[in-house]
């Protein structure tokens, strides 16, 4: 962990000079760039200097009256520009206040650190910055917790256990006990499987005699 932990130091301490905002960065001369904003200027097209024509080009002939050569506010501006319009002095002011308050902050945490630490460096920490705040014991009572139960006594006990295997195994009783009933057909004799014959036979006939007379009666 000790090469990740100096690459982050050093990010940590030089990297937020590729993006240093415009009221921080307006308080020195020749301010240094905002490299994150740069990265669109290739792509952002200039506004157009003039419209004189060279000898190569040819002047258009207008079936209606020409455009207007400006017409409005150009449609892109200079990063520069935007960033002196686009930022009021209010504005600046306030970010330069919470700048300060921030960076003051910081230093005055790093002081008192210091002066504890120093006079006793094996101070024990206090319970609350030991257990970082409680925040994993708030998280998983908040969050992991109703989860966990949830999916066991919702999705597991009630749904899976109640109704999905619930269903399989009453589909499998229908099924047992329908083979059950069924099997004392199959008794393996020959004078039963007979009757069973004659029985249908039966049926057969007197259900075709039933439909035959009442359809005689319906012919005129």
């Amino acid at each position: 962990m000790t090469v990740p932990l100096i690459v982050l130091a050093i990010l940590s301490t030089v990297g937020g000079l590729i993006g240093v905002p415009y009221a921080i960065s307006s308080l020195f001369g020749g301010h240094p760039e905002n490299y994150i904003e740069r990265t669109l200027e290739p792509m952002v097209a200039k506004t157009p200097g003039g419209s004189s024509t060279t000898r190569h080009e040819v002047e258009p002939i207008w079936l209606s009256p020409p455009p207007q050569a400006v017409d409005g506010p150009p449609a892109f501006v200079s990063l520069d520009e935007y960033a002196e319009s686009s930022h009021s002095p209010e504005e600046i002011r306030a970010e330069r206040l919470l700048a300060v308050v921030s960076v003051l902050i910081a230093a005055i945490g790093i002081a008192i650190g210091w002066v504890i630490f120093k006079k006793r460096p094996l101070l024990q920490m206090p319970r609350i910055l030991e257990n970082k705040y409680y925040v994993d014991e708030i998280y998983d009572a908040a969050i992991i917790n109703p989860i966990k139960v949830g999916s066991r006594e919702g999705l597991w006990k009630l749904f899976d256990v109640g109704v999905i295997d619930g269903f399989l195994h009453a589909i499998g009783e229908v099924v047992t006990e329908a083979g059950r009933f069924v099997r004392h057909l199959q008794a393996g004799f020959v004078r039963g499987y007979a009757a069973i014959i004659l029985l249908g036979a039966l049926a057969v006939i007197g259900f075709f005699a039933y439909y035959g007379v009442h359809a005689l009666r319906l012919v005129p």
